[in-house]
């Protein structure tokens, strides 16, 4: 497609998604499809899945597909809120494993959530974030790290042991 093409098709798609977005019956066909998601999705996630749907919709709907457009329309927001969903299950499980992980950093303490934030934070905050990461989420050994790092091992071993020993006073507290 030309630029010239591309341009025009875009508009006309912002053309049909602008009448999409006026027209009730579409808003309240979309809302329908995102109920089973109420207790999984906040409200803003609710209200992306459908705009982006909406948009999806709109630009790839086919008329030719003998199908109408509200329901495919209903079928985009129920696939954008189940990959929401599934993207939301999959960061949960990862902030989940790495923050077991932090655990073993500091004594093996268990954390409440809030606390389990502000280390991750922390750790941010280090001169060598990605050291530790390396270390302890990515399970790198000294001398991946510094391969990695283009540093000596040693010089691995010290940022790992300044760091660790500041996180271990700022944490103290938490």
């Amino acid at each position: 497609m030309s630029d010239i093409q591309s341009k025009v098709h875009y508009y006309e798609v912002s053309m049909k998604f602008e009448e999409v977005l006026k027209n009730e019956d579409f808003f309240s066909i979309a809302k329908k499809a995102t109920r089973t998601f109420s207790d999984d999705l906040s409200q803003d996630e609710i209200k992306t899945c459908i705009m982006s749907a909406m948009w999806q919709a709109t630009n790839k709907f086919d008329e030719s597909r003998n199908i109408k457009f509200s329901t495919y329309l209903y079928q985009s927001v129920l696939y954008e809120c189940l990959k929401q969903k599934k993207y939301l299950v999959k960061e949960n499980n990862k902030i989940h494993s790495n923050l077991n992980n932090l655990k073993n950093i500091v004594n093996g303490r268990v954390y409440n959530e809030i606390q389990k934030i502000e280390m991750l934070d922390e750790i941010n905050s280090c001169s060598d974030p990605d050291i530790i990461y390396d270390k302890f989420y990515n399970n790198l050994s000294l001398k991946d790290i510094a391969i990695k790092h283009n540093i000596s091992k040693e010089t691995v071993r010290y940022k790992l042991k300044k760091n660790l020993n500041s996180l271990k006073l700022k944490l103290s507290s938490v």
